[in-house]
């Protein structure tokens, strides 16, 4: 094999690996996140009656389980005509690269309705 082979082939070897680590760090943070979201739909659709306090109490220890950064000042709990609205919103550093992180925000927002 010639010179050019080998280099171009170690060139897709090493983007392939940069890729693929990539991947590798941004897949636990994305499956992190949607476990909180349908962790805080839940929450949502059997909690009703809860107090907003303890409601944004239960959305913070949903995030801790979760191990997704949240401030508790980014949770809010609104509720208008019998719906019961969970928003959450957080920021994400991800080592995509070596030397290079990505920041991506992440947006929960659960809702339910009163039936009644």
């Amino acid at each position: 094999p010639d010179g050019g082979s080998v280099i171009r082939k170690l060139v897709k070897l090493a983007i392939f690996l940069l890729i693929a680590n990539a991947v590798y760090r941004i897949i636990p943070p994305a499956l992190h996140y949607y476990k909180f979201k349908d962790a805080v739909q839940e929450l949502a659709l059997f909690s009703q009656k809860t107090a907003d306090a303890e409601l944004i109490d239960h959305v913070m220890a949903l995030a801790d389980e979760n191990q997704v950064p949240l401030d508790r000042d980014y949770v809010q709990v609104r509720r208008s005509n019998g719906q019961l609205l969970i928003e959450a919103s957080y920021i994400e550093s991800m080592k995509v690269l070596p030397g290079y992180s990505y920041e991506h925000q992440f947006d929960v927002q659960a809702k339910a309705f009163d039936v009644r």
